[in-house]
């Protein structure tokens, strides 16, 4: 990686992009939990340290900013609403908030120190929060302000995502899934005959979507989640054929998908799920999201502060960071 310019500021709100060769070397190495995809040229990650990872240029370059918001908490997920505005949350109830996609961040209030896993925003105004302990926060104006959702669960959860502004989703541990109608009023229970932890879902609409999670987990329903199928099976066995926990789950359409995983794993569709393949795969590092911007090109992120792209609808990865 090029050097970076060697102005720092930190506080809590942090503008600066670059950092000093010498530091930007250390925090490229800091686990990256999540990437949200802007375009075929942008994506902002975020993890360790309260790392914010940006580029601008098709991951050529990598700039790095530790402490987003002038918090240190590591942060586990990011979704952009729009093009501008977008969203992080993390450990001991972080949330920090972007509005100039991902050059700065401020620290938003929180209405507790629980660890926060998951976040959906269907508009700059609304969206939702889930994470330790079964909590369930959602905002509808900018998260000025966070009401607690009673869902009854004590599990912890892992990931939300609202495909509409009632219609919505959340995975977690012990087979934990459950869905609302009503932007989180009321959750129904979805029941899948398995206790394996589910850590990542897409859902391309109010019907149909994907879950995935441990022990080789994939699963797909097409009726709202009357019932879910089971992918990534063995032949002849009503097995899962690969035994790596999945992390991370997108498609480039109705068809193609890329699940990764730990060790590495990353498997790919092009029949909607009916078949995975493992592919061969440039890490060996946990790879702890994924997420597509077009129809061929996406990223994945994971430990080590390891950045994979493709541009050829998951055929093929190429390792943009950390620089060897």
């Amino acid at each position: 990686m090029r050097p970076l310019s060697s102005f720092i500021f930190l506080s809590i709100f942090i503008a600066l992009p670059a950092f000093s060769r010498q530091y930007s070397q250390s925090v490229e190495r800091l686990t990256l939990n999540s990437v949200a995809v802007l375009s075929t040229s942008a994506a902002v990650a975020v993890g360790e340290s309260g790392v914010i990872a940006r580029t601008t240029d098709g991951g050529v370059h990598w700039l790095y900013v530790p402490g987003a918001g002038g918090q240190s908490n590591e942060l586990f997920s990011v979704v952009f609403s729009d093009q501008k505005t977008g969203w992080a949350v993390g450990a001991k109830g972080a949330i920090v908030k972007t509005t100039d996609a991902g050059i700065s961040w401020t620290l938003r209030d929180s209405t507790s120190n629980k660890d926060y896993f998951g976040v959906s925003f269907v508009s700059p105004a609304t969206g939702w929060i889930v994470g330790t302990d079964g909590i369930i926060l959602k905002t509808t104006n900018a998260g000025k302000s966070w009401i607690r959702m009673h869902g009854d669960i004590t599990d912890n959860l892992w990931n939300v995502q609202f495909v509409t502004s009632k219609n919505g989703w959340i995975v977690g541990a012990s087979g934990r899934i459950i869905r609302s109608v009503d932007g989180g009023k009321s959750w129904t229970a979805s029941d899948t005959r398995l206790y394996n932890a589910y850590h990542c879902l897409h859902f391309i609409d109010e019907r149909t979507g994907w879950i995935a999670g441990g022990y080789g987990a994939v699963l797909k329903t097409t009726n709202a989640g009357k019932s879910w199928v089971r992918q990534n099976l063995m032949k002849d066995y009503y097995l899962f054929k690969t035994k790596n926990f999945h992390y991370g789950i997108d498609f480039f359409d109705a068809k193609t998908g890329i699940v990764c995983g730990s060790k590495g794993t990353l498997m790919r569709t092009s029949d909607g799920g009916s078949s995975w393949i493992e592919l061969e795969s440039p890490t060996s590092e946990v790879l702890r999201s994924f997420h597509r911007a077009d129809e061929r090109t996406g990223w994945a992120v994971g430990a080590d502060g390891i950045i994979l792209r493709t541009t050829d609808a998951g055929k093929t990865w190429k390792i943009q960071s950390p620089a060897s």
